[in-house]
């Protein structure tokens, strides 16, 4: 849920559901016209093994574009959660929001918990000014708020903390997809990206693999699979769970290995 997606960008076609929905211009076209989205898509889902590009997180998991945000990169909480309740009656397993305002909606809160009570699981962005957890993130009671990481481990001064926290994933200068226009026509349709916008899809698609190995499991139950699963990465600073990156940083092999259970 973004500013859409490049339908036919050659390393996620195949994984796309549909066309999608566009609630900024209200109709059933989900096309990029900004870039945000195409880029979080492709961190979450671009396929692998096509000799094309890079490997999304979720290997075996489909795309469904909503457009929520316009090609100036605004748009309206009444958009988002509209695509929120659209997105739950037609059961998508995971929502990735890779956007957030400072101010807090009742009307966006009540669409996440619509979601959550519909067993959908919601990873939100938590944004990248240094402050405050951003909304939808900070609705901690329904989303998994998610910090970022660098190549060090490390969580950049600029990704937002507050006790909202749940777990961070990689931030800093993530390759992934862009639109085929974004560089011009011929050019190579991947750059990087760097921000809790990019850690998000990272979670989302970790949600996604852990609902197509084990798809009983309720929201909240794969949640706390991820929150539990993580590496308390700055443990000499801050040991277990604190306010800068919560449980820690995402750890896939933990989280997707079977239970084992011994006599």
């Amino acid at each position: 849920m973004d500013s859409g997606i490049d339908l036919l960008h050659p390393d996620i076609k195949d994984k796309i559901r549909s066309s999608g929905r566009d609630f900024v211009n209200n109709d059933f076209d989900a096309t990029d016209d900004h870039g945000h989205g195409t880029h979080v898509s492709g961190i979450a889902a671009a396929a692998t093994n096509n000799n094309e590009g890079i490997a999304g997180v979720a290997w075996n998991c489909q795309v469904l574009p909503l457009k929520v945000i316009d090609k100036e990169g605004s748009g309206l909480y009444s958009w988002v959660a509209e695509a929120i309740i659209w997105a739950a009656d037609n059961k998508v397993d995971v929502i990735n929001l890779s956007i957030g305002g400072t101010e807090p909606s009742q009307t966006l809160e009540s669409a996440l918990r619509y979601a959550y009570e519909k067993n959908v699981v919601i990873i939100a962005a938590a944004g990248n000014d240094g402050g405050k957890v951003l909304y939808p993130a900070a609705y901690d009671n329904y989303c998994l708020a998610v910090a970022a990481t660098d190549y060090n481990d490390t969580r950049p001064e600029w990704s937002n903390y507050g006790p909202e926290i749940d777990v961070a994933a990689p931030g800093v200068r993530v390759v992934s997809l862009v639109p085929r226009w974004y560089f011009g026509p011929d050019s190579f349709p991947y750059g990087y990206g760097t921000g809790t916008s990019m850690a998000a899809p990272h979670v989302a698609g970790l949600a996604a693999l852990i609902k197509s190995l084990k798809p009983w499991l309720r929201a909240r139950e794969i949640l706390d699979v991820i929150r539990y699963s993580c590496e308390d990465v700055n443990a000499l600073a801050n040991k277990g769970r604190d306010n800068f990156i919560g449980y820690g940083r995402i750890n896939m092999e933990k989280a997707l290995v079977p239970i084992k259970i011994k006599k």
